[in-house]
């Protein structure tokens, strides 16, 4: 096979046609003829024991000749069964991956000429790569050492290692990543039968009635791979974890080690049962170490009443919310316990989608958690704003349901609860979720359960075949989900209101060529509002609190800054548009800003205002509009003829 994916796509193309130009290829590949020229002679380095070569016809491009039909034939049925494992040097992304993946599968000194040689660039490029590599090592406890004539290795403990391959080569995202095994995967597990190694942790999960959602349980199968992997290439765990196997699942843990080590033919040690063991907790919800109850819900109450004193939005008497919140907060506390810090793969969906919910839970965590042992991760308040804003949409909207539909979600209860509430919001009295449940619990959902479901909404593709309408949606339920839901229903509901634009003014809004910087753009923001009686220097004090503790930027052209705390004297928006990007944190820089500013006891009344953010956010073309808007009235004629 061939040694990268970019060789792959050549011999694709030109096996495609009669003749391939130079030119074409080029193009096609965005690399010069010189590069191309390399990439053919490697690729005949393979066809050459297959039968075929790939040769030049001056003038006029590349064509492929056979010289063994039969040989030839077969090498291209290899090729096609193999193609997931070919490794793409695309990229200098692509090659940093392959890079750390061979680094940290290598326990000896590897010379810099050969780790060139293997992602096929220079030495000083290389050495380039290795710079940002050590930034990612770092955040692992992990650290490049070199000797002269031997090369470079990497040293650190086992577990840092596995964390660092998990995180740094895995993309998790979120739908493809539940519903299939990706290309990172099938070339890191190479050796590995995915799907079995799936069954056999599902069916010892099922069997020992273990609650997991498909998000962890994915997550479960490529830390069971990744030990696997590891093993096989005599790498190992020591038994170091701050945790002892509960004797209740000392049966389950060894059953399912002695049916991997029978299956892949591996040993599987002491420390090693424990790694398993501590990814089935931070996965689930079989271990309790923090029980004092009393203390969670009190922490709950408190959570509560400061939303409730702060933001006036009443959720104290929500039974589903202080269930939930309840549980939540445990497992938190729980991996805290066991200093594991979970990520969140849909942080920056929750913080662009449901920015409202997002800020509630963001400043009231910050005031009841400032004198607990534990800081809450943005991560971990991305969850608990979910649901938040579940719990914010449910108590301020009725559910009339009529339609019986069944809610497949595959990242757990909280993301399933606000799926459920936003689809209570849009269609309160067309349907009614006969059950929510994971992709794999519908797999092996009875068949005669379906005959009253009218249709299904899943955030997953549904890969099995169904009698039953389906629909695949984002858990946030943006515009175009709900255009599809509707069709089902045959008919649109949309749920704006007008009155939203009111909280713009004429006298609010600022079209420049540049600013300088950020601060300098809140100036003369903060210049304006004072001007028009908004805000004083609590509001401006406020706001830089509030910067300070997590961006305001929602993506690469949108911003909207806002105070920690209510302290405004009127409920506005201060509008500025910039020709040329300025820079909001990072390295990220933004064109449109919104700055917000809240009275209190107005609360209830920004909630279609944030309909209005949330468009922005998610609609490229109304930015586009919105940055060719010279003065208010051309801002609030593209607003208008973009939403309502």
């Amino acid at each position: 096979m061939f040694p990268y994916y970019r060789l792959n796509k050549i011999f694709d193309y030109v096996n495609k046609k009669e003749i391939a130009s130079v030119r074409d290829l080029c193009n096609l590949l965005n690399i010069t003829d010189r590069t191309l020229r390399t990439d053919i002679q490697t690729i005949n380095n393979v066809l050459k024991e297959n039968g075929a070569l790939i040769k030049l016809k001056r003038k006029c491009g590349y064509f492929i000749e056979i010289n063994d039909e039969n040989l030839y034939n077969k090498f291209l049925n290899n090729l096609s069964q193999n193609e997931k494992y070919s490794i793409e040097l695309d990229s200098s992304k692509d090659r940093m991956k392959h890079l750390l993946n061979i680094l940290l599968y290598k326990n000896d000194y590897i010379l810099l000429d050969d780790l060139a040689e293997e992602i096929f660039v220079g030495v000083n490029t290389l050495k380039n790569y290795i710079k940002s590599l050590n930034d990612i090592l770092c955040k692992y406890n992990l650290e490049f050492i070199s000797k002269s004539n031997l090369g470079i290795k990497i040293i650190g403990n086992e577990d840092d290692k596995r964390k660092c391959l998990v995180e740094s080569i895995i993309n998790n995202n979120f739908q493809n990543y539940i519903t299939t095994f990706s290309k990172d995967e099938y070339i890191l597990f190479k050796d590995i039968d995915l799907y079995k190694l799936k069954n056999i942790i599902f069916n010892n999960i099922k069997n020992e009635h273990i609650e997991i959602n498909d998000y962890n349980l994915k997550n479960l199968i490529i830390h069971f791979a990744l030990m696997i992997s590891r093993i096989k290439n005599d790498y190992y765990i020591n038994n170091n974890f701050n945790v002892t196997i509960d004797d209740k699942y000392k049966n389950f843990i060894n059953n399912i080690t002695k049916e991997i080590e029978n299956n892949f033919n591996i040993t599987i040690s002491e420390g090693e049962k424990h790694y398993i063991y501590l990814h089935l907790i931070a996965n689930s919800h079989i271990y309790s170490q923090i029980n004092n109850d009393v203390k969670i819900k009190e922490i709950v109450s408190e959570l509560l009443n400061t939303i409730y004193s702060d933001y006036n939005f009443d959720l104290r008497n929500d039974e589903i919310l202080l269930n939930d919140l309840f549980l939540h907060l445990k497992s938190i506390l729980n991996t805290k316990y066991l200093e594991l810090n979970k990520r969140n793969p849909l942080l920056n969906t929750i913080k662009s989608n449901f920015p409202l919910a997002f800020d509630i839970t963001l400043s009231c965590i910050t005031k009841t958690f400032k004198n607990l042992p534990y800081k809450l991760t943005e991560d971990e308040i991305g969850y608990i704003s979910l649901h938040i804003g579940a719990s914010l949409e449910r108590c301020f909207f009725g559910t009339v349901k009529v339609k019986n539909v069944i809610l497949i979600c595959g990242s757990g209860q909280a993301t399933t609860r606000m799926l459920e509430a936003r689809i209570n919001i849009f269609f309160k009295d067309k349907i009614n979720i006969v059950s929510r449940m994971s992709y794999n619990n519908f797999i092996n959902y009875p068949k005669s359960e379906l005959i009253n479901i009218d249709f299904i909404i899943s955030t997953i593709p549904i890969d099995i075949d169904i009698n039953i309408p389906n629909v695949i949606v984002n858990f946030v339920l943006k515009s175009e989900d709900i255009e599809e839901i509707s069709k089902l229903l045959n008919k649109i509901s949309y749920n704006k209101t007008k009155n939203s634009l009111s909280f713009f003014d004429k006298n609010l809004f600022i079209h420049l060529n540049k600013c300088t910087s950020k601060n300098e753009l809140f100036d003369k923001l903060f210049e304006v509002m004072k001007n028009n009686n908004i805000i004083d220097d609590e509001y401006i004090m406020s706001v830089m609190d509030r910067e300070k503790l997590s961006k305001t930027n929602m993506n690469d052209v949108f911003a909207l800054p806002h105070p920690i705390k209510l302290c405004a004297k009127k409920t506005k928006v201060a509008v500025a548009i910039i020709d040329e990007p300025v820079l909001w944190s990072d390295k990220e820089s933004v064109q449109i800003v919104f700055l917000l500013a809240i009275k209190q006891g107005e609360q209830q009344n920004i909630e279609h205002l944030y309909d209005i953010f949330i468009e922005i956010i998610n609609n490229s073309n109304l930015q586009k509009e919105i940055l060719q808007s010279y003065d208010f009235e051309e801002f609030i004629s593209n607003l208008y003829k973009n939403i309502y």
